[in-house]
């Protein structure tokens, strides 16, 4: 895999950085309508840039990863209005890139997911669509985008099923790897600019080998979802770990329900923990020495 440099990252990371119109635009549509969106998409992405927003280092998802986050999603779909509450009070945003919707620029502020998803065209940056989600108290989402845009076969070849789950997709996507990154220890890979990277991995369920080649300027961050797993035995029957919410009061005595993640096990047989497992046993142990003393 090769992480090739992006004008729409560069341009975000460095303020000095130049980019012309041409390097950094929309496609060419018949639509006078879907360009006059995209074209504001563009205007309003440059008003985000001038407030300086922290966006990190880009992030690159793995097959493994993705996998665990899809398995979690349904912990988080009760909470949801909780989670755009703490990633807006947290001013969540950043630059992920996925092998399916291609570079997602996102943030979050006032309960609201603003996105901006771009492909690289003969190394321009393409804005082939952008929207926002607004989280309402009774846990919905509503989406703001161009209605019909998503109907533009100039921009869209997938078939009608894909096209309607489109928008919750890439919001799913966004709320259940911020919600992983967050709430769970994970472990991350950062592949340096201008070298290769082998990534390994040793799950059975997941066994893959690949390299990561960089050249994309910066530093960038591959998600790994080692933390998650266990090496079992052959025989061993495993049942993977998976995130509930816990009920927990604070220093006021006042109740609240906290996103915990419940370790994987087996049902016989050996196993080695993992490293999340750990940390967990340090933290017990920890907490006993001080009830003991």
């Amino acid at each position: 895999m090769v992480i090739r440099k992006q004008h729409i990252i560069s341009w975000l990371l460095n303020k000095n950085y130049f980019a012309t119109p041409n390097d950094i635009t929309i496609p060419m549509l018949s639509s006078f309508e879907h360009s006059g969106y995209l074209a504001n998409g563009i205007k309003w992405l440059c008003e985000v840039r001038d407030k300086n927003p922290n966006w990190g280092l880009p992030e690159l998802l793995m097959p493994s990863f993705e996998k665990v986050m899809k398995k979690s999603a349904k912990s988080f779909f009760d909470i949801d209005h909780q989670l755009f509450q703490q990633f807006s009070e947290d001013e969540e945003c950043g630059i992920l890139l996925d092998k399916v919707f291609g570079t997602i620029v996102y943030g979050f502020g006032n309960n609201t997911l603003y996105v901006w998803l771009f492909r690289d065209v003969d190394g321009r940056s393409v804005l082939y669509n952008y929207f926002y989600y607004v989280s309402t108290e009774e846990n919905k989402r509503l989406v703001h985008c161009n209605p019909t845009i998503i109907d533009n076969p100039e921009l869209f070849n997938s078939n009608e099923e894909d096209r309607h789950n489109f928008y919750s997709s890439i919001a799913n996507l966004l709320i259940s790897y911020l919600a992983v990154k967050k709430y769970a220890k994970v472990e991350t890979i950062i592949v340096p600019d201008k070298k290769i990277t082998i990534l390994e991995d040793n799950i059975k369920e997941y066994k893959y080998k690949e390299k990561v080649r960089n050249e994309s300027g910066q530093e960038v961050i591959v998600m790994d979802s080692r933390w998650f797993v266990k090496i079992i035995n052959e025989n061993d029957i495993f049942v993977r770990g998976f995130f509930r919410l816990q009920n927990k009061k604070d220093e006021f005595g006042e109740w609240y329900k906290e996103l915990i993640y419940v370790d994987s096990f087996i049902r016989h047989g050996y196993h080695r923990n993992a490293k999340i497992e750990d940390e967990q046993e340090k933290e017990n142990n920890n907490e006993n020495d001080k009830i003991s003393h």
